[in-house]
């Protein structure tokens, strides 16, 4: 058999890649300049006949659109003389903005602070650790916390706010947009998510300037704010884009958009599924809900043969391992359908299943050590309102992490865990629920299953709705060990 030396020698190079031989002194240096990537698969799919691009900012150095902003907007605080010897940096962020800070901090050796809601996913958290930033994670009040960390430091803490500085859209209209035209140069619709809004109003003007006739379309989740503030809000999976707080959007430039297009968690999640599985495209949950909302936009406004598409995809996968990228996470939201099995139990209700536990209900009244007292022989309480509906679980385990990883602002004494606060102040993050009058009918033994693979516990009861609120009534909750007695102790009856 031929080694390479000898197949090189007689047939040259079988593939054509791009060599960049250019050196770099920083990784800060390969921000920018990322590939525009013709989608093949997706538009035949979806029955489109137009061009769609992708423009493929989770290729920047830290993975995300948000590495341009963390460059620019370090430097413009270098130029206006705000950044001292001792400067430290703190900025709010839904991960990726903040892991473009945390970057820049990295490279210049600044002491860097990132306050963020707890949505946001454990791989955000533990890049921006890795980059050496302080996290906070807050369930509310990122803002006045942010506010709070400057008042108590003036001198030494430089504010880098992506929601209020007009370094954000700027980046993208100097960078982004000029990216786009000097690769296409005529772009017919644009589509990016809509988060701080410094994408879609920077890029999407810059097109238009070269172009008064490109269509510039947002990509809204479902529950946002950012386009219509009259929206009802609620919440959504997708991380990184909508917004809930019309504070929150001193950057967005509404006039910019011509077109809308709402998407829901499930088609922004499948579709980013779709670009990896079709297009080799590793990108997150917002890269889908643009593409998602790209199809619907082209289909609704007629854009035909000819006419070409640029799509924002925003970040990679890597921040959302533990998410859309795994299936049972897929299934535990019902976006997918569990796997189908053969064995005997799969298919069967789980309302068959015999309860070993009956773990207590707390109210949203009692504080962690009440808890800790009802919880005496069991790990495990569902915490309940006035109205019966449930709040959210609490484990001896929970309790245990939030008292020995203490949230702590920069420059002050850690605190000890306060065992007189509310248990509300500290739920067990994302637990999974299963509605017996679901839409998908009484969940299967298969599917509650599937859901164990990834948490410990799993909370049944029934859904509800008032007044346009939905709400959940708890009835159970159910663990591995349930599932386990059942299948083997009736693995001979098979009911």
């Amino acid at each position: 058999m031929a080694n390479f030396v000898t197949l090189r020698r007689n047939y040259g190079s079988q593939y054509d890649l791009v060599s960049d031989s250019r050196l770099y002194q920083n990784i800060l240096e390969t921000v920018g300049n990322t590939p525009l990537v013709k989608l093949n698969s997706i538009p035949k799919r979806h029955g489109l006949s137009c061009d769609i691009f992708a423009k493929c900012e989770f290729l920047n150095p830290a993975g995300s659109v948000k590495d341009r902003l963390g460059v620019a907007i370090v430097e413009d605080a270098k130029k206006v003389g705000a950044i001292k010897p001792n400067s430290e940096f703190v900025a709010p962020s839904s991960g990726n903005s903040g892991i473009g800070i945390a970057l820049t901090a990295a490279i210049m050796d600044k002491k860097c602070t990132i306050v963020m809601h707890e949505k946001n996913s454990n791989e955000k958290v533990d890049a921006l650790r890795l980059l050496g930033a302080n996290v906070l994670k807050l369930k509310s009040g990122v803002t006045e916390t942010v506010r709070k960390i400057k008042e108590n430091n003036p001198d030494e803490v430089v504010l880098l706010n992506q929601f209020v500085n007009h370094v954000n859209p700027r980046v993208h209209y100097d960078s982004t947009g000029q990216e786009i035209i000097n690769a296409l140069d005529k772009v017919d619709m644009f589509v990016a998510g809509a988060g701080s809004g410094g994408t879609i109003s920077g890029a999407g003007l810059k097109l238009k300037d070269h172009n008064p006739d490109c269509i510039v379309v947002a990509a809204d989740p479902v529950g946002s704010i950012t386009i219509n503030p009259l929206n009802k809000r609620q919440p959504s999976l997708v991380e990184g884009v909508g917004a809930h707080d019309q504070r929150e959007l001193i950057v967005m430039d509404p006039s910019v958009v011509d077109h809308v297009e709402v998407i829901n968690d499930q088609e922004s999640f499948l579709m980013a599924r779709e670009l990896a599985k079709t297009e080799g495209l590793l990108c997150g949950g917002s890269s889908g809900l643009a593409v998602a909302a790209a199809i619907k936009a082209a289909k609704a406004l007629n854009i035909g043969a000819g006419k070409r598409v640029v799509v924002v995809l925003p970040d990679g996968i890597r921040n959302y391992m533990t998410k859309f990228v795994s299936d049972q996470w897929m299934e535990a939201h019902l976006f997918m359908d569990p796997p189908q099995r053969s064995m005997w139990w799969w298919k069967q209700p789980i309302s068959l299943i015999t309860l070993r536990h009956k773990y207590p209900k707390i109210h949203t009244k009692y504080t962690c050590t009440q808890a800790l007292a009802l919880m005496e022989n069991v790990n495990i309480a569902a915490v309940i309102n006035e109205k019966g509906h449930f709040i959210g679980a609490v484990t001896k385990d929970s309790l245990r992490n939030f008292a020995t990883n203490p949230t702590k602002l920069p420059d002050t004494t850690t605190e000890e865990f306060d065992f007189n606060d509310p248990v509300t102040k500290h739920l067990v993050l994302g637990t999974y629920k299963l509605a017996l009058n679901g839409e998908k009918g009484v969940p299967t033994i298969g599917l509650l299953s599937r859901v164990l693979d990834i948490t410990p516990f799993v909370v049944i009861g029934y859904n509800g709705e008032e007044n346009d609120s939905s709400y959940f009534i708890y009835k159970d909750i159910i663990t591995g060990d349930e599932v386990l007695d059942y299948i083997h102790k009736r693995k001979n009856t098979k009911y």
